[in-house]
């Protein structure tokens, strides 16, 4: 029984429900939203324009309009003026668009402003979204469009052979085909589909891929159709935002996209709560994707359809009925008019089940014809000799395909070659005709290469150098990647991007079969390999600042080519990028980044020096968001999700435990805590390296990482590798970049973790560190709650305003003074950090956190932090003779062994029940008194007023280089303001310096013999160009 009214056209379909669900929504896109009634308004207003300037029955209304709501409006205006709808894709080049219109010769155009001035065509054209345009850019040889008195009659609304819409596809010469469907076929289509998967009233459909096919079935049950933005249809981020935002219930995907976004989201059903139907279209789909999707979307119904543009659906079903896993791809459903498929050998005659053979397809879905094409139409559609019925056809799909003994339907493979490549339909012959005319080749074949994300077409051509007319065809040159920008070029205001040649093969002949004499395309050479190229993890949180050489690394991961080929100039696609590969770049980006880059500008711009500007303008729009909602998003972020509860058990001491989780080993403060670690329990230790694309693979690289670190601060022994395990993972990311199994195992494998690991930058705003230090710290909470670990969290004097007197151990900063008193992003991280783990001890987490202060070189070998702008500027000061007069600048350092020592004393005390504990100098010694000190070692000084030392250096040091000037680079990189250095933050530990007591921790000394220690080290690294005095008389050496 018919779901809707088949005997009805679709325009009278709409009107049914608009009259049945008046107030109901109906259509949205980013810009608005119409009601049924409002869109039946709007679309009859247009309708009747369209009337008024002669469309009637089987004219043809011309659509260039990108998915939005004006789409669908003219679309079904079209069908409501009696007319039928053609469908101008904005990704046809200007020469296919302007076959396109003259093959069609439509009645009308509709377009938007912005593509109104690419259209050449006599015409009349309607700016949908500046009406009084139209008399300007209307076609014809009259200025505007002329206006009937009379309109034509309206056909009755049961006349379904009537053309509906025309769209176009690739033809075998070059010439594209206009596929002309009867108003029956989608009827019949849309009641076929909703017996599979029906839709109701507050269903919402996310329109994007295949949006002429989809765009009118929520309309015809009362559902509201959302169109899915240019933008957004293939970034997997902005698409599952968008989807998410909008309370999608609906919505269709090709396999391929779908894969690119679980890649990046395989959490997707939290994400899409309310997605209750997936469809896939478009490519076959395997198992292992139907085994990923039933992971990431358990209570979604996994919907397949086969269909082609010539028939509509063929087969489908709910994939997880029907799937074997034992199989390596799915069959594509059940037919869904089973009397109308066959299976046809060479000879005409229908196969037994199991037995492969072409398929045919026959019954009321099939499109009309070609339009002005004949014998192109002779050819596929033709006469059916299973039905009696007169008139009967049956359509040639070029597909193999077999029917299973279950009734499932399998697609095999292609026949002639026609190729499926990211839902799109390819004819290689239509590709290689439109090579041979255009560029200097005189014979060409294109096949397609590789699968799913890597499929790609490659061009085999013969160069044509005595042919007719080779002066007027550019002549290929191909680079030693197989890539050839030159050819793309010519190519591209003929080919769509989809039908575009990504490798090109250069040959002296094709290869030929010996009899037929027709090319062997398996005699073919495999083209260029591309390099498995690694993404490049040395990229460090520092290089927010968005730098051409990340990009370029991003490039190379994405696109599997060496780094060297690329340049500033080249374009993304010219090197073998495709639409799909672009979103995978731009979850690359996001991910190295920290935060969301989208599509939209990347397309727009697609070299390298382009993608440099996208980049940089994401994150200066994403940093502005962020800083002008700060105390919303502060609030937000330093609240501890439900989920994070603890399990109850108590607090270990450190010497206790056998496995030790730690961040920030390849860092400073980190590395002297895996030497104490070590030195002073027996735990095997888990240290968390960052990489960009964190995998099981990069584990030696991060032990060589850890070991150079701890060779540079003197600390290294070979027996340490005995105890260090690498974890490669990513702070800024979920689950610390760790799959669900490596996440869950770790829970239950450590029983301490010590959280040391930070991006230190006190320029760059809240947002730029965000991810790292507020969503880092929650991702270890959740670690640490998960399997009962206790976790001893390193923040920092930071989280507290300046003070001379200094802060009491519980002091803390309220959120509403966040923004004012805490003025670098750095600070205000690591305050959400701290108040988040804060949140974790009141829960029952046991938690210990650490505030250092200034951290300075070892007390006894004076190994040192050399990105330490203190150092810097006391380095600095030393090689000029002149130290800044700066009042009420104190120097506050703390030794970085006492700051280790105390952390591992601290975390082996169980008495006492202290939660946070203060390690900076409570008396720090001031820089009068510091540089005094080091003028009776040898390194006399003369004091200037701060801007003139400034004016000073910028003159005699900024410049220089090499790693005697290593300091300087420092300063050229962030010099700071003087309220900055009077701004010290001084921690008082009364109750922290007790308990350290106990464990026989003392504080060292801030004297002479210190800063001996620290300068001979300065000078051992060449940044001092004498040692220290060995004696210190009276101020003289």
């Amino acid at each position: 029984m018919p779901v809707i009214d088949t005997t009805k056209d679709l325009a009278a379909l709409f009107l049914q429900q608009a009259h049945a669900t008046p107030t109901a929504v109906a259509l949205e896109d980013e810009n608005r939203a119409l009601t049924y009634a409002e869109l039946d308004n709007t679309t009859f207003a247009l309708a009747d324009r369209l009337r008024r300037l002669g469309v009637g029955r089987d004219s043809l209304v011309g659509i260039l309009i990108g998915r939005s709501a004006d789409n669908v409006i003219a679309s079904l205006a079209a069908l409501r003026a009696g007319g039928a709808f053609l469908v101008l894709e904005l990704a046809y080049p200007p020469s296919l668009l302007r076959d396109v219109i003259e093959d069609a010769q439509p009645a009308v155009i509709i377009t938007q402003k912005a593509y109104a001035v690419n259209l050449r065509t006599k015409a009349p054209i309607i700016v949908i979204d500046q009406p009084d345009q139209d008399a300007a850019l209307g076609g014809g040889e009259s200025p505007a469009p002329a206006m009937l008195d009379v309109r034509p009659p309206l056909p009755p609304d049961d006349d379904l052979d009537r053309l509906a819409f025309v769209s176009y596809s690739s033809g075998t010469t070059g010439k594209p085909k206009g596929i002309a469907n009867p108003h029956r076929a989608p009827v019949l289509s849309y009641d076929l589909r909703f017996k599979v998967s029906d839709l109701r009233p507050g269903d919402r459909v996310a329109c994007n891929v295949f949006f002429v096919w989809e765009m009118l079935r929520p309309l015809l049950r009362g559902a509201t159709t959302v169109a899915v933005p240019d933008g957004a249809s293939y970034d997997p981020i902005a698409l599952v935002d968008f989807l998410s935002t909008r309370r999608i219930t609906d919505t269709l995907m090709t396999p391929t996209l779908l894969a690119t976004v679980l890649s990046r989201h395989p959490d997707l059903g939290t994400k899409l709560p309310e997605l209750r139907s997936l469809w896939l279209n478009g490519e076959v789909v395997t198992t292992d994707l139907v085994h990923r999707a039933c992971d990431a979307l358990p209570e979604t119904r996994l919907l397949n359809v086969y269909s082609a543009s010539e028939t509509h659906e063929i087969a489908a079903g709910d994939i997880k009925s029907f799937v074997d896993y034992e199989a390596r791809v799915c069959p594509v459903g059940p037919p869904i008019d089973p009397e109308h498929i066959y299976i046809l050998d060479e000879a005409g005659n229908r196969v037994d089940p199991g037995v492969s053979g072409e398929l045919y397809v026959g019954g009321d879905l099939l499109a009309r014809e070609y339009l002005n094409l004949p014998e192109t139409t002779a050819a596929a559609f033709q006469v059916d000799p299973f039905q009696r019925k007169q008139g009967a056809r049956m359509y040639r799909t070029g597909d193999m395909a077999r029917l299973l003994y279950s009734g499932l339907l399998e697609i095999t493979g292609r026949v002639g070659g026609m190729i499926k490549t990211r839902g799109y339909t390819v004819q290689p012959g239509a590709v290689e005709a439109t090579i041979t005319k255009h560029l200097a080749v005189r014979d060409c074949a294109v096949v397609a290469h590789g699968e799913g994300l890597q499929k790609q077409l490659v061009a085999y051509i013969v160069p044509d150098k005595d042919g007719e007319n080779v002066w007027n065809r550019t002549i290929v040159v191909i680079d030693e990647a197989g890539h050839s920008p030159v050819a793309r070029r010519a190519l591209s205001a003929h080919l769509a991007h989809y039908m575009m040649p990504t490798l090109w093969v250069e040959l002296k002949e094709l290869p030929t079969h010996e009899v037929s004499g027709k090319v062997n395309l398996k005699g073919l050479p495999p083209p260029p390999s591309r390099p498995q190229t690694p993404p490049d993890s040395s990229v460090q949180e520092r290089n927010v600042a968005v730098k051409m050489d990340t990009i370029v690394r991003i490039w190379s991961a994405t696109l599997k080519v060496p780094s060297s080929v690329i340049t500033a100039s080249h374009d993304f696609f010219d090197l073998g990028g495709h639409s799909l590969s672009l979103a995978e770049l731009a979850s690359r980006l996001t991910k190295a980044f920290g935060f969301p880059v989208p599509l939209a500008p990347l397309a727009g711009t697609p070299t390298v020096e382009g993608h440099l500007k996208a980049v940089r303008a994401a994150r200066d729009g994403h940093t502005k968001a962020v800083q002008d909602d700060l105390p919303a998003v502060l609030a937000a972020d330093s609240t501890l999700p439900e989920s994070i509860r603890a399990n109850g058990k108590s607090m270990r001491r450190l010497d206790e435990a056998e496995t030790i989780f730690l961040t920030g080993s390849t860092g400073y403060l980190g590395a002297f805590l895996l030497k104490a670690i070590i030195d002073k329990t027996n735990a095997q230790v888990l240290c968390l390296v960052r990489f960009t694309e964190p995998s099981d693979d990069r584990k030696p690289a991060g032990m060589a990482r850890i070991r150079k670190n701890l060779v540079d601060l003197g600390l290294w022994t070979d027996e340490m590798a005995d105890r260090i395990e690498v974890v490669p993972g990513n702070l800024a990311r979920d689950r610390l970049g760790l799959s669900p199994y490596v996440f869950e195992d770790l829970a239950f494998r450590v029983q301490v973790i010590v959280h040391a690991a930070a991006t230190v930058n006190l320029v760059y705003p809240y947002a730029a560190l965000r991810n790292a230090n507020v969503n880092g710290t929650k991702e270890v909470i959740r670690l640490a709650a998960r399997g009962g670990a206790t976790l001893h969290h390193i923040s920092t004097n930071g989280v507290l305003p300046p003070s001379a007197s200094g802060w009491s151990e519980d002091t803390s900063i309220e959120l509403q003074d966040v923004p004012a008193k805490l003025l670098d992003g750095y600070g205000q991280t690591k305050w959400a950090a701290e108040r988040l783990v804060c949140e974790a001890a009141a829960r029952g987490v046991p938690v210990k956190i650490y505030r250092p202060g200034t951290i300075s070189g070892h007390s006894n070998t004076g190994a040192t932090n050399k990105w330490d702008l203190l150092n810097a500027m006391i380095v600095e000061s030393l090689n000029l003779g002149y130290a800044p007069s700066v009042e009420s600048w104190a120097m506050e350092m703390t030794p970085v062994d006492f700051v280790a020592d105390a952390i591992v004393a601290l975390a082996n005390d169980t008495d006492s029940r202290q939660l946070l504990y203060h390690l900076g100098d409570p008396d720090p010694a001031s820089s009068t008194a510091i540089f005094d000190s080091l003028a009776e070692l040898g390194y006399r000084t003369e004091q200037l007023p701060w801007d003139e030392w400034v004016a000073m250096w910028r003159e005699k040091r900024e410049w220089r280089s090499g790693e005697e000037a290593f300091t300087a680079e420092i300063l050229r990189g962030g010099m700071p303001t003087i309220e900055a250095l009077q701004g010290v933050i001084v921690l008082q530990d009364g109750k922290t310096q007790p308990v350290l007591d106990r464990h026989g921790v003392r504080r060292v000394v801030m004297d002479q013999a210190l800063m001996r220690t620290y300068a001979r080290h300065f000078f051992a690294r060449g940044w001092l160009a004498s040692p220290p005095a060995k004696r210190a008389v009276n101020g003289h050496t």
